[in-house]
Order: C-alpha cells, then structure tokens, then sequence
C-alpha cells in the first residue's frame, strides 16, 4: 500500500499549538520572538558565490536556481494571491535548506526571521508546487535517445531500458498497529519508506514510484506502479541485481531480464563469472544516483509522521534537482559523441 494511502492510519493528532514562556512573572509569546521575515541570517540576495549556494541549498548553479523560482512563483500566483511574509525566492531557498540539511523548523525559523510554524507552513505548502515544476524533469526518454546516450558500461548490454532498484527511508515508528504492520521491513529491522528507482544507462532517473511501506516487496511495487508497461516488449531488457525478484512480470510484459548469475555451483564458471563482472559494472550506477539523491539530509534521517503527507513531492523535488545537475558521467564515458549523432 502506498504511504499517502497510510497517512489517515497513522493518528497524527492536533497541528501543535502555540506556546508561550513563562519566567520570573514575565510571559512571553512565542511568536513575537521572531518578526516576520525580518533580519534573515539566510536570504538567496545574501549568497554570493556557486560555491555558497550549493552548500547551504545542495542547488548546483544560480542558473537552475532561479529558473525554479521562476515557475515557482508563476504556479503560485495561479493558485493563490496570498503571499508569505519572506518573499518567493527566499521561500525556496527555505525549501532547499530543509531538504539539504534537515534541521529542525525551530532552527529554520531562526535562519529566515520567522516563526518555527510559519517556517513549516511555508515548506509544506512550497514543497507542493515545486514538485508540480521539477516532476517534469523525471520522465522515461525515448528508445532512440536512451541508443544515442548510451555510455561504456552498457555496451555488452545495449538493449537495456533501464536499471531497477529500490531504496528504503527510515520513519517515525506509527502510533496503530495495521501501519506499523505495513511500514516494518524485515530487511533494514525498523519501519520505512520503500521507493522504486530506475535509471537509464545514461545515468538519467528515470522514474521514481510513489513511497510504499517497507513491507512492500520490490515485484509487488514495481507489479503495483506499472512501471514495466513504460518498455517496448520484444525489443526492451530491464537490469537489476540478483535479489530482485521480477522474470515472471517481465515475462508477462516480453522483456528480457538482465541480472548476475545465481551460483548453482561451488564456483561460477568463466563465462557466468565475466557475465556477472560486466552486469556489476553497469548496474552500478544506479546506486551511485540513489546516492546522490541521499545527498540531501532528510532522505538520511527519519522521517516524521507529520512530514509523510509529503514524502512524494519531497522525493520529487530531490529527484529532479539531481537529474539538472551535474551528469553522472563524463562525456569521455558515452559511447557516441555529439560529433557523431549528428
């Protein structure tokens, strides 16, 4: 089942109240601690240099920035006229920071000159519409492009669609018995988010699936997302490590399965051993994005019940940003130059 299908099991209680503070007799409201947008530690007019940037937003150029802001605020004045109190670019900056570094919105709050609910109200309705822009940025290329980007690794492998895999998320353990049921995996031993990624063999993502609980297994996801009916039958292969457990849905679908051998033997034979060497090779760099994608913190940390209404767009967002930023692989790692399709 997916998460968002889950959120209503997990009984997040009330949104937390304001609080105040009080010492020696003098009541303080906490809101009146943090004006409005004002005396911003952190603002994007305050970031100078690239290097800056990437390291407080995990963002790789001014370009791509403001390119997101752009339709960023073009998305929201067609959803709504009401603004926030730190103005749109800023606002995704607070976004990136979040997702960058995962601190806490009590800190965020502190780095933007807002009030911590204020810091998270903007994120969760930011998050949102930037994954309504940068979902575009994921998208299954044609046959004819995946041939013409086809890199080294995949040159024994020419008929690969893409590279399979599935990546887990720590969460918040639920608070009823039935999702704790669904988000307990037996392989991490705690409670997560599972995702299906693919990747094409020139190191593009592909495809992302919605998150599921870590109950799910990798055939009932990728069987559950239809991701296999984005292949040409008779014509695609599907790559995938030797634990995946998918010949019969690909069967199904007429796909050739790549996969290492299974040792049936007390040692693999030659042939079976430069087999699995060369599949290891290219199959590898679909763990090398999941990584990137791990760049950013709050993949790495556990994840809380409030934030799994998002998790979707979250993942979305990263998703995208990584496909725009710098390739994975050099140019002097693809088969074909430019000089050569033209």
């Amino acid at each position: 089942m997916q998460l968002a299908g889950l959120v209503f099991l997990f009984s997040l209680g009330p949104p937390e109240s304001q609080t105040s503070v009080k010492d020696a007799a003098l009541q303080v409201n906490t809101l009146d601690l943090f004006p409005t947008g004002k005396n911003q530690t952190i603002s994007i007019s305050k970031i100078r240099n690239q290097r800056d940037l990437t390291i407080i937003s995990g963002i790789s150029c001014f370009e791509l920035f403001y390119n997101i802001t752009e339709l960023y605020t073009d998305m929201r004045l067609a959803k709504t006229k009401r603004s926030f109190c730190i103005n749109n670019d800023d606002a995704v900056l607070l976004c990136f920071v979040k997702l960058y570094h995962n601190i806490s919105f009590c800190l965020l709050g502190v780095l933007f000159g807002v009030h911590r609910t204020t810091a998270s109200k903007i994120f969760k309705e930011s998050i949102v519409v930037l994954s309504g822009i940068l979902k575009h940025a994921v998208f299954s290329p044609t046959k004819d492009a995946i041939t013409a980007n086809m890199t080294v690794y995949f040159k024994d492998h020419a008929e690969t669609r893409v590279v399979l895999d599935c990546t887990e998320i720590n969460i918040e353990k639920a608070k009823d018995l039935k999702s704790r049921l669904l988000t307990y995996s037996h392989y991490k031993k705690t409670y997560t988010a599972k995702v299906l990624v693919g990747e094409t063999p020139g190191g593009l993502i592909s495809y992302v699936s919605p998150a599921y609980g870590g109950k799910a297994s990798d055939s009932y996801i990728v069987k559950h997302t239809g991701m296999l009916d984005l292949c040409e039958p008779h014509k695609d292969a599907v790559m995938v490590d030797k634990g995946f457990l998918i010949q019969e849905l690909c069967d199904e679908k007429h796909l050739k399965l790549i996969r290492p051998p299974f040792l049936k033997e007390p040692q693999l034979s030659t042939a079976d051993a430069v087999a699995n060497q060369s599949i290891a090779r290219a199959r590898v760099h679909v763990e090398r994005a999941i990584q990137r994608m791990k760049a950013f913190k709050i993949l790495q940390s556990r994840f809380d019940l409030d934030m799994l209404p998002y998790i979707d767009s979250i993942i979305t967002v990263i998703v995208g940003v990584t496909n725009l930023s710098k390739p994975l692989f050099s140019d002097k790692r693809f088969l074909f130059s430019n000089s050569d399709a033209e």
